[in-house]
């Protein structure tokens, strides 16, 4: 149940992240636009979806690192290989990779997707390391 409990955390507050990135990144594109950027044809309600999707692809995941057989080397591995597949199949699908545009363009938004994905990836790494060492001293200091 715990473990349950935990993906369905995890879950939802990827999906926020992913949320949150689609809008800053929307605003992004409307600045830059100067307030022309438009989406028809039920594209924002793809994107968002898009978002949900990826945002799962990524919290549900985290699940290997509760499998105590797996090395946390392996479990960041299958995690992230998770949810980079997902997000790239799902941004393929929704046009988040402007692949009409240009190569570059295409290659700039996928290395720029896999910086934000390993940021935040190494936050989270770090936030949990730190909290590691924390509770052991905290354990250390009863003894």
């Amino acid at each position: 149940m715990k473990v349950l409990k935990d993906i369905v955390k995890s879950a939802v507050f990827s999906i926020m992240v992913s949320m949150c990135i689609f809008v800053i990144v929307g605003m992004v594109f409307d600045l830059i636009g100067k307030g022309t950027f438009q989406l028809e044809d039920y594209r924002f309600t793809k994107m968002v979806a898009a978002c949900v999707i990826a945002g799962l692809g990524f919290g549900v995941p985290t699940v290997f690192y509760s499998i105590e057989k797996l090395s946390k080397a392996v479990a960041s591995v299958l995690h992230l290989g998770v949810g980079f597949t997902v997000y790239f199949i799902v941004a393929a699908i929704v046009g988040w990779i402007p692949t009409s545009v240009s190569l570059i363009a295409s290659l700039v938004t996928i290395v720029g997707a896999l910086l934000i994905g390993g940021i935040i990836w190494f936050c989270f790494m770090r936030y949990y390391r730190n909290l590691a060492d924390q509770m052991n001293r905290a354990i250390e200091r009863r003894q």
